[in-house]
């Protein structure tokens, strides 16, 4: 059972002190030479266990980072594929809008040049027909002359 003391340390039955800077534990001496032959041992076990944890939890911090280094990599180079893409869309979306502009253009500018064709040709039968009509109506004023009783 663990017990605190008057200084804030914590000791076990046995009075080991627990809060030792170092993380060893200082046990009292030994009763018997076997005892302290078991926990040296067992001293000696525990530094190797937390060594070999130590270096493991070090591996594997060091994996997690090459890892994340080849994912940030990754990410960044599909990123680039991307807005490469995008470029390349949207230029393919630009040249196609400026083609049907360039369309509609040319055919705006024909349908206005039929249209102003089509004016001048109405403009010309008008006024063709204007000269029909004062033709005939000079030709009847005429007649009506020649035929009146004087």
């Amino acid at each position: 059972m663990l017990e605190q003391d008057y200084d804030g340390s914590v000791q076990n039955e046995a009075g080991d002190d627990r809060d030792d800077p170092t993380g060893r534990v200082e046990v009292p001496e030994p009763r018997s030479p076997s005892a302290a032959r078991l926990l040296e041992m067992t001293a000696r076990d525990t530094d190797q266990w937390r060594s070999d944890a130590r270096a493991e939890a070090a591996q594997i911090v060091a994996a997690a980072r090459e890892e994340a280094g080849a994912l940030v990599g990754s990410a960044q180079r599909e990123v680039e594929r991307m807005i490469d893409a995008a470029r390349r869309e949207a230029a393919r979306t630009v040249g196609e809008a400026q083609a049907t502009a360039e369309d509609v253009r040319t055919k705006t500018e024909e349908q206005r040049a039929h249209g102003e064709t089509e004016v001048a040709r109405l403009q010309q039968l008008a006024a063709d027909h204007a000269q029909d009509l004062r033709r005939h109506l000079n030709d009847m004023l005429d007649r009506l002359d020649t035929t009146a009783p004087r």
